[in-house]
């Protein structure tokens, strides 16, 4: 946007410069055509360079919504009195939340998805938690 807001007033100025001086057709039209192609050239790049940068904020607002999901999951997880939160681990991606780890029996792992799936932007969950083999 910056290259923009320069390069069009020196574009005026030079075509104007041109016809002042007294340039024939041929070079005013040459000189016309020159300004309007670096004119387009750079509403072009200004463009790209406001797609990029709503892109860039897009993927910023994603992995900060992923962290707080994890975040939300976990704290979910670690309020239930029968569950051993620190066996089990949670990683957001998009929105998918994935659940691994070890619970004591297979209840606990139905119990861990369903209080992941309570917190809000949750939009899928892959459940590999495991029941811990007994020794």
């Amino acid at each position: 946007m910056k290259n923009f807001k320069t390069a069009l007033p020196a574009s005026l100025i030079a075509l104007s410069m041109l016809t002042l001086s007294g340039c024939s057709e041929a070079e005013t039209e040459k000189a016309e055509s020159k300004a309007e192609s670096a004119m387009q050239e750079t509403e072009e790049k200004a463009k790209e360079a406001k797609s990029y940068t709503e892109q860039k904020a897009k993927d910023a607002g994603e992995y900060v919504d992923d962290a707080v999901i994890t975040t939300k999951v976990k704290a979910v997880i670690f309020e239930d009195d029968n569950l051993s939160s620190m066996d089990i681990n949670v990683e957001t991606n998009n929105g998918i939340v994935q659940l691994s780890g070890f619970v004591d029996d297979e209840a606990d792992i139905d119990t861990a998805e369903n209080l992941a799936a309570t917190v809000k932007g949750v939009k899928d969950i892959e459940n590999d938690i495991q029941v811990r083999e007994e020794q």
